[in-house]
């Protein structure tokens, strides 16, 4: 099977941290996703900072909820995932059962 060879489209994100500027080229279908996301973690950022932490403080903490926030949901989608296959086996043997 050959791969499509036709290029994927490219979105610009740009987002600011501290006193920098990004341009971030991103694949078009996840633009939406890199716009939500930079929201939130300036949100948080704010979050932290008017709890007393200077600026780079809030940005290592931001980023530590956010990689918590990605294990738990790691975690959650494995636990979802258990919980299919064993309704799978299940609905198996009751097809097998029934034939």
């Amino acid at each position: 099977m050959m791969e499509d060879s036709r290029p994927k489209p490219y979105a610009t994100v740009f987002i600011k941290i501290l006193d920098k500027g990004f341009n971030l080229s991103v694949p078009a279908a996840q633009e939406a996703l890199y716009r939500d996301g930079y929201e939130v973690f300036m949100h948080k950022m704010k979050v932290h900072e008017a709890k007393g932490h200077d600026p780079l403080e809030a940005i290592a903490l931001t980023s530590i909820d956010c990689l918590v926030a990605l294990q738990k949901s790691q975690d959650q989608l494995g636990k979802l995932i258990a919980a299919l296959e064993d309704r799978v086996d299940d609905l198996d043997v009751l097809v097998t059962e029934a034939l």
